[in-house]
């Protein structure tokens, strides 16, 4: 077994690697409190859940899963990673400074220095040599992918992975039962930091421990006897996890589609051509996003060394690590690999695991796999680097691994990083948010909304670290179908004619405070906002104004009245005419969710939907189904009108936005509109659309009527 890395030797690694990774992420060292690297988007939802995390700490994680962004939906931290594994490590500086941006840039820094740290222990003990270790640290922390993904704090933080593949190849050599404990620790820490690593870290473990058993078999029953329990405290450890993950994935439908898993997935040329963002290969770069691949000139030159060293004398290391880098590469070319942007027309091994691993179709991005690759090229290149200098002297080999080393820095250097600012808040918004602080707690919505601002609806989620209230904004992988609704291009926020239907509707979902930025909204809207406070006394309780943000208290909603007990009434008792479309009409009672009777031009104020009866009824409630696709279709001012022996009687008349808001919390995909109505004995029901859009139609996709 060889020896350990000393004290000295450690300290030097960190040193070195400390000062490598401030350089190469400059200007982040001269700004840690108020500059984010990168942008505003990732970066500030990663400190926000960061700073959520560590207040959830003391009191054992109790309601960690359920953050106040997305309101008023439950366990949306399991909407991105959540970070777990990083928190627990920042949690002392966060409570210590209460500055989440500057605990964020700290951790930025480490990563670096962790990542070096994990690689130098793995290649040292394989190659028995520092400077084939340092040349492999450098690779690792030198990886292009380290530059493409500068706003995922998660995909940085990735010095557990070589470090418990240390610990593993230890295990198998000395059979330590400590050895397999940290690398099963390890193995944990790597899958709570991000979520993709549950995963994607069993390619390593599981290609190492095989090859490991074959040359160094140990028995069975020895093997059981230490490995069993390890892997069932592993599991109970992950097993709330998962279990908070599969509860969102089952609620929510959050599952990624096989074309969008395709589109994230790596073509086999990503790992031979150089990002555009690196300034040795910037002329070079053809790629870009999650293609960026490409481990370096250097990086793969050695690797190549070392397997083919292995032509003369088979070395098992490099065939291991042979192994995982082509088994990574093959599984990040998604279901469907191309190459060279030719497409190969038949599966590829990664749609079977689509297919039997549960929760896998969660995962966009495969590239990412192109890290476990990074990986096992720079275990390589130590390999290819211990070839080539152990054939020349003590001094050639130490000029030569400073030229090898300076020219990996050179390869993966992007320096200056982007450092956009954090804005401060004014004193006027500063007063707002105290303000608003000081309010019971109650769900809020900050307007503007917009789920293409990435930036701004990251930065009021970040905000909520200040005011505490949750809020129906957010800003993660997914968004949820309310908030898509209000922040979408079907926002009944951006028609401000109707505007008090908009209020209606957010009190129904539970909002209690509106929060307007009057200088982001358009001229047009920040004008309507400003008088449309004083036009609802019914639903507003106070207005306070500060500077260009209004903050207003609104009367708790009124839930819409559910629909009474009965039994809906068969199709065949009815027709249905309609004013527009006639030949559609029974598209509303086909039971296909996805037909729809439309009246394909904006609405104007007259149209109508007719339903006639076999014979008078009581009708208790009519339900009429939307689809996600058509939220913005929606009858905007609807009467409903009863025709029957006592004549015409109006049994509804006001905004439907209340009922759709209610419906899309109950499903997102096909919510349902349900107006309960008054006793009434009808043989007909008249649906008149009395009010006027500029681009909207009426759609119906499902009608039913229960009676009494």
């Amino acid at each position: 077994m060889k020896s350990l890395p000393t004290r000295n030797e450690i300290a030097a690694v960190l040193l070195g690697f400390g000062a490598l990774s401030i350089a190469t992420t400059y200007p982040v060292i001269t700004a840690l409190t108020t500059r984010l690297p990168s942008d505003l988007g990732d970066p500030l939802l990663t400190a926000w859940t960061l700073a959520w995390d560590a207040s959830r700490l003391p009191h054992g994680l109790a309601g960690v899963w359920d953050p106040p962004n997305f309101f008023p939906y439950s366990h949306t931290l399991a909407y991105s990673d959540h970070l777990l594994g990083i928190a627990v490590l920042t949690a002392p500086l966060q409570w210590l400074t209460g500055r989440p941006i500057l605990v964020y840039n700290l951790a930025f820094l480490a990563s670096g220095i962790t990542s070096a740290v994990g690689m130098y222990l793995l290649a040292r003990s394989l190659t028995g040599r520092r400077d084939a270790a340092a040349i492999a640290a450098a690779i690792y922390v030198s990886l292009p992918f380290r530059m493409s993904h500068l706003a995922h704090l998660q995909w940085l933080t990735n010095g557990w992975l070589p470090l418990g593949l240390w610990a593993l190849h230890r295990y198998f050599e000395g059979r330590k039962f400590f050895d397999l404990v940290v690398a099963a620790a390890c193995y944990f820490a790597q899958a709570m930091t991000a979520t993709y690593f549950l995963y994607f870290s069993l390619v390593p473990y599981l290609i190492v421990a095989a090859w490991e058993w074959v040359r160094r078999p140990i028995p069975v029953p020895t093997l059981a006897r230490q490995l069993g329990p390890v892997l069932l405290l592993l599991a109970l450890a992950i097993a709330p996890v998962v279990r908070s993950y599969a509860r969102v994935q089952h609620e929510s439908g959050h599952r990624r589609t096989l074309d969008d898993i395709s589109n994230h997935s790596a073509d086999l040329a990503d790992y031979f051509r150089a990002p555009p963002r690196l300034w040795l290969w910037s002329r070079l770069g053809t790629t870009g996003g999650e293609h960026e691949l490409f481990p370096g000139a250097i990086a793969l030159g050695l690797a190549a060394v070392a397997i083919a060293s292995t032509v003369r004398q088979p070395k098992p290391s490099i065939a291991t690590y042979a192994t995982i880098a082509g088994v990574a590469c093959v599984f990040s070319l998604g279901p469907t690999p191309t190459v060279w942007g030719h497409a190969l027309n038949m599966p590829g091994p990664y749609a079977l695991l689509l297919k039997i691993v549960p929760g896998l179709d969660g995962m966009r991005a495969v590239a990412r796999l192109g890290l476990i690759v990074g990986l096992a090229v720079a275990v390589l290149a130590a390999f290819g680097a211990t070839s080539l200098l152990e054939r020349v002297s003590a001094r050639a080999g130490g000029m030569a691994v400073v030229i090898i080393v300076a020219g990996v820095v050179l390869e993966g250097w992007a320096a200056p990083v982007p450092a956009p600012a954090f804005r401060a808040l004014t004193a006027d918004e500063r007063a707002a948010y105290e303000y608003l602080r000081a309010l019971p707690r109650g769900g809020a919505i900050e307007l503007p909304a917009s789920i293409a601002e990435f930036e701004r609806e990251s930065r009021y989620q970040y905000l909520t670290l200040v005011h505490h209230h949750p809020i129906v904004n957010g800003q993660t992988g997914y968004v949820t179908p309310l908030f898509g609704f209000l922040a979408g291009t079907q926002s009944p926020m951006n028609e401000i004619d109707r505007l008090g239907d908009a209020i209606a509707a957010l009190r129904a979902a539970g909002v209690r405070y509106l929060v307007v930025h009057h200088s982001d909204l358009p001229p047009s809207s920040a004008a309507a906002w400003s008088g449309v406070f004083e036009a609802e006394p019914s639903q507003v309780v106070t207005v306070r104004r500060f500077g260009d943000t209004t903050i207003a208290t609104l009367l708790p909603g009124v839930t819409p009245t559910a629909a009474m007990a009965g039994s809906p009434i068969e199709r065949a008792s009815m027709q249905v005419s309609a004013s527009h479309a006639s030949d559609r009409t029974q598209a509303m009672l086909d039971g296909d969710l996805d037909s729809r009777w439309l009246t394909g031009v904006p609405q104007s104020g007259t149209e109508w939907v007719s339903i006639r009866f076999d014979r008078p009824r009581d009708v208790a409630s009519i339900h009429m189904r939307l689809a996600e696709r058509s939220l913005g279709d929606y009858p905007r001012e609807l009467a409903v009108e009863s025709v029957g022996v006592d004549g015409t009687v109006t049994l509804f008349r006001g905004s439907v936005l209340p009922s759709l808001v209610q419906g899309l919390l109950a499903d997102g995909n096909y919510p349902d509109i349900v107006l309960s109505l008054p006793p009434n004995r009808s043989g007909e029901l008249r649906l008149r659309q009395q009010a006027r859009t500029r681009r909207f139609f009426w759609s119906i996709h499902e009608l039913t009527v229960w009676e009494r």
